[in-house]
């Protein structure tokens, strides 16, 4: 008897039960408000187009541009190499003067420190003046201030096939943002025309680049 109970009590609950899942899925199809925040039809909120196809998408794209042969980070940037972007070091001498203080030998010698640690590098030494003073007169002190930066950059092993000698009132390399004439020096660095300071991918064709210079 109490067996009977029991089942007839379980019964009732699972029936309540059920019918309570049908009348809820019942409110999900009649509701048309509910179904429409559910619509998979509905706009895209986050960008999924990959504009410079790098892999990663424009939501997630800090760099929109990037090397077709670099290395892409999470955040589709290029993987920098680490190699410093340094252009030129302005070296200054005092009036008529082609010694260089302490301060600034220091500074060539660190340039030097860099040189060798980048030998792949060349460096272009401008010899400038300021203004005063005949032309043949100037021209014979910036080349003066050019022997003083080139000894000591030899003394610090640095090859002086790497080093070029350039004098202001001659085609020269000077940067646009430093032209006007000073009693100084300006030292340019020059990297080599396939130079990249990005993570290149590898492939067929760079693995044989790098035979080849292997070889020679």
């Amino acid at each position: 008897m109490k067996y009977s109970i029991f089942t007839n009590i379980f019964n009732t609950t699972r029936q309540s039960m059920l019918l309570l899942c049908l009348t809820s899925l019942t409110a999900c199809i009649t509701n048309p408000e509910l179904y429409n925040e559910q619509d998979p039809l509905q706009a895209q909120t986050r960008d999924l187009k990959d504009t410079d196809l790098d892999g990663v998408i424009n939501a997630r794209d800090l760099c929109l541009t990037t090397p077709d042969d670099a290395v892409i980070s999470n955040d589709g940037c290029e993987k920098l190499t680490g190699k410093p972007k340094v252009k030129y070091r302005v070296i200054d001498f005092g009036f008529d003067k082609y010694h260089l203080s302490k301060i600034e030998q220091k500074r060539v010698v660190e340039m030097a420190t860099f040189l060798n640690k980048y030998p792949e590098t060349s460096l272009y030494l401008i010899g400038d003046t300021s203004i005063e003073g005949t032309n043949a007169y100037n021209e014979k002190l910036a080349k003066r201030r050019i022997n003083t930066v080139q000894s000591i950059l030899l003394k610090n092993n640095v090859a002086a096939n790497r080093l070029k000698d350039e004098v202001y009132n001659m085609k020269n390399h000077i940067p646009a943002s430093l032209q006007g004439r000073k009693t100084r020096l300006i030292a340019v660095l020059q990297w080599p025309k396939d130079y990249k300071d990005y993570e290149v991918k590898w492939d067929i064709f760079t693995e044989s680049e790098k035979t080849q210079k292997s070889i020679k």
